[in-house]
């Protein structure tokens, strides 16, 4: 892993903790400012650094810094003044709504307009989805997507993602999270006034941490992922009733990944854990492998060879895994995804598994209009399996 990485992490660290960084090393701002942009904390990086920046020579990347860390801020305002104007008309009209991930994290952080978001998550009862997007469109936001269980909503910089459901599939390990996630509305706390309601913070953290092993188990997930989790416990972890979370984890089969996800917290980001628990401790070659799948990704992944992830999921501990194999695989769950996956291109499926055909005919017409997707996911299965393998073995270490 390149310097510049290791030195991020070092200054999110000192974000995390409120701390002041000591000095400024021998590295390539040019390259820690493409990794920073990539992870999209660029506005963290310049705040941490403006004392030395303004005295480097360097002042084009000084300058791009700092236009980072303004349009951050911006971003992060008119963000929030969208978010109350919704907030406004969900209650006008009583309709009962929580916010989760950003929205929520956002306001934990040291700046909290500092912490970047991409769209503003909100689980609404099943019953008031499309009352939830007539307020949007009133709104003048247009509806861009569209599964069955999440509706999305885009208007300049500001996006909106309508939930009816936390979680619409199984994912890995043959857990059934959809079903595991699926009574949480009724588990919400209300708000002394108004229709607003809140997870508890067990049950925030936990879905943090159930999005987080998503999202590594698919394409990947950055480091700004990680510092929810250690902002999230500096914040909370004295409160939370870690019986409650512990038991809810093994459930799923998630308690050996909160451990990782503690002992990042604790090594990467100097969180203090004061919980009462024995998370011992991790392979070092397993944590520098997970440390450089991170950081190479970016926020959701999307810089690494696509083809890797399309391979790994070929890989079956049950079955032959040589290379003709695992490629077969892969290329078989390409071309005929499950209903689940499905019903993102014809929400009917899931009631009417008669269609799974046409979903299929489909999403192959919109991959040969957009062969560049198709280039991308295979592109490198020939000289990729070794590295799939080695990728999959360290998410089974992790506990993925």
């Amino acid at each position: 892993m390149k310097k510049e990485d290791t030195f991020l992490i070092q200054i999110l660290k000192a974000f995390v903790n409120e701390q002041k960084l000591p000095d400024l090393p021998e590295i390539s701002l040019e390259s820690l400012a493409k990794c920073a942009s990539k992870h999209n904390v660029s506005g963290i990086v310049y705040y941490m650094l403006s004392t030395f920046l303004n005295q480097t020579s360097d002042s084009a990347i000084s300058r791009f810094l700092r236009e980072q860390y303004i349009s951050t801020i911006y971003s992060s305002v008119f963000k929030e003044n969208e978010v109350k104007l919704f907030t406004e008309k969900m209650e006008e009209a009583h309709i009962s709504y929580a916010f989760f991930k950003g929205v929520e994290i956002q306001k934990i952080y040291p700046i909290p307009e500092l912490r970047t978001m991409g769209d503003a998550d909100v689980l609404v009862a099943e019953d008031d989805i499309q009352n939830a997007a007539d307020i949007l469109m009133s709104l003048d936001y247009e509806k861009s997507g569209g599964g069955s269980n999440v509706w999305s909503f885009h208007k300049g910089i500001m996006s909106f993602e309508v939930h009816r459901k936390l979680v619409a599939a199984n994912c890995w390990n043959q857990i059934d999270y959809e079903s595991y996630f699926e009574g949480i509305f009724e588990k919400l706390i209300p708000s002394n006034e108004g229709s607003r309601k809140y997870f508890s913070t067990e049950d925030q953290f936990i879905f943090l941490c159930f999005h987080i092993a998503k999202h590594l188990h698919s394409n990947g997930a950055g480091i700004r992922m990680f510092m929810d989790i250690a902002i999230y416990l500096r914040n909370y972890q004295t409160e939370m009733n870690w019986d409650y979370i512990w038991t809810e984890c093994g459930k799923i089969q998630m308690a050996s990944f909160l451990k990782t996800l503690l002992f990042i917290s604790r090594e990467w980001f100097g969180v203090e854990l004061l919980m009462d628990c024995d998370i011992g401790t991790a392979d070092e070659t397993t944590m520098r492998q997970l440390q450089k799948y991170i950081m190479s990704g970016g926020i959701f992944g999307f810089e690494r060879d696509e083809s890797i992830r399309r391979l790994r999921q070929g890989i079956n501990n049950k079955k032959n895994n040589s290379s003709l194999f695992i490629k077969s695989r892969a290329l078989w769950k390409i071309a005929f995804p499950d209903r689940k996956h499905m019903a993102y291109f014809i929400p009917a499926v899931l009631k009417h598994p008669i269609l799974l055909p046409f979903a299929w005919c489909k999403r192959w017409k919109m991959g040969f209009e957009n062969q560049w997707k198709m280039r991308a996911a295979v592109h490198g299965f020939s000289e990729n399996v070794e590295e799939a393998k080695a990728e999959y073995l360290m998410l089974k270490r992790i506990g993925l």
